[in-house]
């Protein structure tokens, strides 16, 4: 296993150095002694199946990733990414579908994780139908298949328009990515949305280095169709505890309403 111990070497001292550990702390946190830690890093020794995901754990490295580490070692991968179809996921299936219909009449969508519409109730399908069909609004720029919402919401023919407050939601998505970069470092997607984001025509320069401004407890998502404003916040739920690289990288999105005009607007749409 020589040949390969110089990559997984190379991974280990990047995800180390990401999540600002010493070679002492992590040895400490992983159980490994520091001089077999540094030849680890070196590549001067090949790690044991249980080591590698011992140091992945004590890293919080994503599930994805761990698989990455196992087989930049020479081992084959250890998580599975099960579509939501397979009879072993059925359950979790259920649960967010569970999730979906107790959040009526206010919108909910499930999320896979590169931000694209998973499944989504029928009060989410209503109200942003309102606004533009999301599937035609996809459809009309390009059909994107990583950060569907949040490309639904940057561009013109989706729902840029009729956003009231778009500088502060973008800017909010795009704290939002951020954070998520820091979590993974190595995902190579995100970067390209941040990029995307910093170079719209239409963002301010004090994006580079400036927060968002709102005073709110949370950024809401305003939005106006002809004389009515609508006012939603959002909550995430993820599911605790996952093995499966599916169930990581799901996320519920829950809106709900900020003020009375769009609960009942709301209300009166389900009707």
């Amino acid at each position: 296993m020589a040949e390969v111990a110089p990559i997984f070497a190379t991974m280990l001292r990047q995800w180390r150095a990401h999540r600002r550990l010493s070679q002492l702390e992590l040895a400490g946190l992983s159980g490994v002694s520091q001089r077999h830690l540094s030849f680890l890093e070196t590549g001067r020794a090949n790690p044991s199946r249980g080591m590698v995901l011992a140091l992945a754990d004590a890293l919080e490295v994503p599930l994805r990733d761990r698989n990455h580490l196992l087989q930049s070692a020479g081992f084959s991968a250890a998580f599975k990414e099960a579509p939501f179809e397979e009879d072993g996921m059925s359950a979790f299936n259920a649960a967010l579908q569970q999730i979906l219909s107790q959040q009526e009449p206010y919108p909910a969508l499930v999320l896979d994780g590169l931000w694209n519409l998973k499944f989504a109730n029928p009060s989410a399908l209503r109200f942003f139908g309102l606004f533009v069909d999301p599937l035609a609004g996809l459809a009309a720029i390009g059909s994107p298949t990583e950060f569907q919402m949040v490309r639904l919401c940057l561009h013109e023919e989706g729902l840029k328009p009729y956003i009231v407050n778009w500088q502060e939601l973008i800017a909010s998505f795009l704290s939002r990515a951020r954070r998520a970069l820091l979590t993974n470092p190595r995902h190579d997607k995100l970067p390209v949305l941040i990029d995307e984001i910093l170079n719209h025509p239409d963002a301010p320069q004090d994006w580079r280095t400036v927060w968002s401004a709102n005073t709110d407890p949370a950024v809401p998502m305003v939005l106006r169709k002809e004389n009515d404003t609508y006012r939603l916040f959002t909550m995430l739920a993820h599911f605790g505890a996952a093995q499966d690289i599916t169930l990581e990288e799901t996320s519920v999105e829950l809106f709900y309403p900020a003020d009375e005009f769009t609960r009942r607007r709301l209300e009166q749409l389900a009707r």
